[in-house]
């Protein structure tokens, strides 16, 4: 599958701007879009807890707006954020957001940063944003999911146009759905959990590398010149994603999946050897064969199009509120 990429945002009208902000563990991104796409970007420090959140927040938005063309007028419409965490789009709650400071009390972000700033705000779970921005971008429809293979391993998923996030804010947590009964603990309090295996955390401990190459780079090219403990490391990795895959691709049986996180960096070589791995096990398995998991891979392109920002400004348009 080839895709297309598309930027622009056609639910906003000529002078309209309107904000996407990706909240990550170490830092804040926000872009500013009009119906032609972005039109400025700025980028802070994290703050975690809920004063620092906030302090964040201020402080990339006061940088947006002076990044912002000088020549032009604009009115802003809404602000979407994306944000690590259990998150409650109706509410604009999110709760243990444990890699941004926030615990099992659910804060109000939306709300609070709706106080900020005087315009409406949606939030979004942040893999759920980065969904809706890539399947926006890469133009693969409606019906979609992101397998996120960074830090830990989770799942986005838009359905029929609408981003999936569940009753209880868990949608898509298959980073801790057990792959080892014997495995180690999980700081979900779990045994085995699949991102103890699947991760770009999890490769990192299982391969040593200069930290200045990514260990999925040096393990496929290590690999490919015949190492055999890479070889090894390497089938044992791409097993457990290639598991991963097949649990999304089972579970919600979406029309594309698509690869993204920090491991998307090594490119083609990666999805390559991901495809194969999917052809193998499928090889026995006439039902497998069928689903034909591989093709529907689409590998979401460094530096990721800037597809969370896009993903929460598009959640923010499409809110009713």
């Amino acid at each position: 599958m080839t895709p297309a990429h598309h930027r622009d945002v056609p639910a906003l009208a000529p002078g309209e701007v309107a904000v996407g902000i990706d909240i990550g563990g170490t830092k804040t991104l926000a872009t500013a879009y009009t119906s032609l796409g972005a039109v400025a970007s700025a980028r802070r420090r994290t703050l975690h807890g809920q004063d620092g959140l906030l302090v964040s927040v201020d402080e990339v938005l006061a940088e947006l707006a002076g990044a912002l063309p000088a020549t032009a007028e604009f009115t802003l419409r809404a602000i979407g954020i994306g944000i690590p965490g259990v998150v409650s789009p109706m509410l604009g709650t999110v709760a243990n957001g444990v890699n941004v400071g926030i615990g099992a009390e659910a804060l109000p972000l939306a709300g609070l940063v709706a106080e900020l700033t005087g315009v409406p705000v949606h939030l979004e779970n942040d893999v759920a944003a980065a969904t809706l921005g890539a399947a926006h971008a890469l133009g693969v429809g409606d019906d979609v999911a992101l397998i996120s293979l960074g830090t830990g391993l989770a799942a986005g998923m838009v359905l029929d146009g609408v981003p999936r996030t569940g009753s209880r804010g868990s949608a898509g947590e298959i980073g801790h759905i057990p792959y080892r009964e014997d495995g180690p603990l999980c700081p979900c309090g779990q045994h085995g959990c699949l991102e103890l295996y699947a991760s770009g955390r999890a490769l990192a401990g299982m391969w040593d590398t200069d930290p200045a190459t990514r260990p999925v780079t040096d393990l496929l090219r290590s690999a490919h010149e015949g190492d055999p403990r890479a070889r090894t490391v390497l089938d044992q990795w791409m097993g457990a994603v290639a598991h991963a895959v097949t649990l999304v691709g089972l579970g919600v049986d979406v029309a594309a999946i698509l690869i993204g996180g920090g491991v998307s960096e090594a490119g083609q070589p990666f999805l390559e050897e991901l495809q194969d791995t999917l052809r193998s096990r499928a090889h026995d398995s006439g039902f497998l064969t069928q689903m034909d998991l591989a093709s529907r891979l689409v590998l979401v392109p460094p530096p990721d199009l800037e597809v969370a920002t896009l993903g929460a400004c598009l959640a923010a348009l499409r809110s009713p509120g």
